[in-house]
């Protein structure tokens, strides 16, 4: 009897350290979910005894003894650190979609953690992984009693069966299940065809297909330069009330230029990903419509090339990334540099050094032959936020380190303005600066965006510089006033339509009809809403719903359990602390399901409302 309880003395300290790290979020599991997580406690426990007995057997076979532990123990382990790390970043356990990541952008995956691993962390894990094998080969050899190899096979058979009957449910449970029977699970879930999840066939962008517009004289010499930030927050700008100086260019060049510089006040992002957020800049099309409107819509670059604009695109990024390069393969461009074709070495994550880019920008601007329409994307406040030594300002703390990359980003464009300034080029050429989404630096108990739709990630600048003599009265009275109205990325590629007098033109007819953004320089009604969605037919993050007016912020947030709604004023609760959902009326409820309600890719959330 004695040493049938050894047998449970390890396991049951590891489910107690999972107690010990889930504790709250067991008063909120339903009944379900609470058999769901005893089930897989039993079969962590049934895993821990079948483990320990096996290596019993292999005892006096040290190599073999070693390699199973080397195998098994090592991964079990890091699922566990692993899962906890995560746990405290993030607040939710790796999940399906988190294995998907490494599995379809490896490189990007082992950057990430290359960029978080300082060599204590990784000694941590070697002495922890010796240290673990190292007890185990001493708790087998003196408190373990052998068993006949047909218990054991009995058990395996056992235990497996009972592992499968955890996988039907696991989609359903995912962040109610041990931990490493969670790791287990999105292992093979990830491992093998027959899932459902592995079936989707997204996972990245596609072909997009130009359109057939009408060759047109341009009505004016305007350049266009519209800036798209990597991970910028508006939370950090100085520019937006931040206390820190993290913007001094822009907000001297803002101060500089009052008639032509427009910040708007409340803009969000459509999507916390880079995958959707940026396509949606580019076309106009949200990640709520269907993905053929947006492998079809023009990109602004075509508004460009049909005035027989220069155009260039340069990117601090690779394009290989959640395959870019097939979304930009067909662009016609007369100038694509970035990390690919650059030769330069990898730096923060998977771009390059923006000094680079920005030079490239420079050797853009000295061309003379006609007017330029262009884009540029950034990389500097990409996680890890690396900057130049000197550069360094702050040095404390996580934030500190994206306020470095904040100001260093903002040096580079204020070189820019004065390149701009230095070519005669300011008084013909409108800029725009938008980001694709923000991030979350420990807000909500979370680090990065793509798991969150809380203000700190989709809350971005938006900001505009328009020469005073290319716009109308009117137009600049709809500027001014819209810079207190709720606007968003999505609005960048009408803007420009109209900027660059297009939104008239015959052959723009029925492509201005897939727009569900807004004009800046024609009013927006004060009762839009903006979907922010990660889950679509091209990438299936699991983070739910956002839906977004000047006053107001609802939640549904579908990567917990038990999934969560949540609603805030936001305006005055800027930080969103207090979730006042059950304060939540029948006619903001409503406001809800008539924003989503057009679209088919909403439509498994039609019934929020019903739960």
């Amino acid at each position: 009897m004695k040493a049938v309880l050894k047998l449970f003395l390890i396991p049951l300290i590891f489910v107690g350290m999972d107690l010990f790290f889930r504790g709250e979020l067991l008063k909120l599991y339903s009944r379900n979910q609470l058999l769901f997580y005893s089930f897989s406690v039993v079969l962590s426990v049934g895993f821990f005894i079948l483990l320990t007995l096996v290596l019993k057997l292999t005892e006096g076979k040290r190599f073999l003894f070693y390699s199973i532990s080397l195998f098994v123990l090592i991964p079990l382990f890091f699922s566990y650190i692993g899962s906890y790390a995560f746990f405290s970043l993030n607040g939710i356990f790796p999940n399906y979609y988190t294995l998907l990541y490494f599995k379809t952008e490896p490189k990007s995956a082992m950057m990430i953690i290359r960029d978080v691993s300082g060599w204590k962390e990784i000694l941590f894990f070697l002495i922890g992984s010796i240290s673990m094998m190292l007890f185990m080969r001493w708790f087998v050899k003196n408190h373990v009693s052998r068993v006949e190899g047909k218990f054991i096979l009995g058990f395996s058979i056992v235990q497996l069966l009972l592992f499968e009957v955890l996988i039907t449910q696991h989609q359903r449970f995912d962040q109610c299940a041990i931990v490493d029977a969670n790791f287990a699970a999105c292992v093979q879930r990830n491992a093998f065809s027959w899932d459902e999840h592995t079936n989707f066939q997204g996972k990245g962008l596609s072909i997009h297909f130009p359109a057939k517009l009408t060759k047109t004289k341009a009505k004016s010499n305007l350049n266009v330069i519209v800036f798209v930030f990597e991970s910028f927050r508006k939370r950090s700008l100085q520019i937006y009330g931040h206390q820190r100086p993290t913007t001094p260019a822009l907000s001297k060049f803002a101060k500089e230029n009052p008639d032509a510089f427009y910040r708007f006040d409340q803009p969000v992002s459509i999507a916390s990903t880079t995958m959707l957020a940026v396509p949606a800049i580019m076309t106009g099309i949200g990640p709520y419509q269907d993905s053929s409107i947006l492998y079809h819509q023009p990109m602004i670059f075509e508004m460009g090339q049909q005035l027989d604009y220069r155009t260039f695109f340069l990117s601090s990024h690779t394009l290989k990334w959640y395959r870019f390069d097939r979304f930009y393969h067909q662009t016609n461009l007369d100038y694509l540099w970035n990390k690919d074709n650059s030769g330069l070495p990898y730096f923060n994550d998977l771009g390059i050094k923006d000094v680079n880019t920005m030079a490239q920008l420079n050797k853009q601007l000295r061309i003379k032959k006609k007017p330029f329409f262009g884009v540029v994307q950034l990389n500097t406040t990409h996680f890890p936020f690396h900057v130049p030594k000197k550069a360094e300002r702050w040095n404390a703390s996580f934030e500190d380190s994206y306020d470095n990359a904040v100001r260093y980003q903002d040096q580079l464009i204020g070189q820019f303005l004065q390149q701009l300034k230095k070519q005669g080029l300011l008084n013909n050429t409108a800029v725009f600066f938008v980001s694709d989404h923000g991030e979350s630096l420990m807000e909500h108990h979370n680090i990065g965006h793509a798991e969150t739709n809380y203000t700190e990630t989709i809350s971005i600048p938006l900001m505009a510089y328009i020469p005073s003599s290319y716009l109308s009265k009117q137009q600049k009275i709809h500027l001014k006033r819209n810079q207190k109205r709720l606007t968003s990325n999505i609005d960048i590629a009408p803007s420009i339509l109209e900027l660059l007098h297009l939104s008239k033109n015959p052959s723009w007819e029925n492509w201005k009809k897939n727009y569900t953004g807004y004009s800046l320089l024609s009013p927006i009604p004060r009762k839009r809403k903006v979907i922010s969605l990660n889950n679509n037919q091209i990438t299936n993050f699991n983070t739910g719903l956002s839906v977004t007016t000047e006053k107001w912020h609802f939640l549904f947030r579908t990567n917990i359990v038990p999934n969560r709604q949540e609603f805030y004023w936001w305006r005055k609760d800027k930080k969103e602390r207090y979730n006042v959902r059950n304060h939540m009326n029948k006619m903001q409820q409503q406001e809800v399901m008539d924003a989503i309600h057009p679209y088919p890719v909403c439509s498994k959330f039609l019934s929020i409302f019903n739960e």
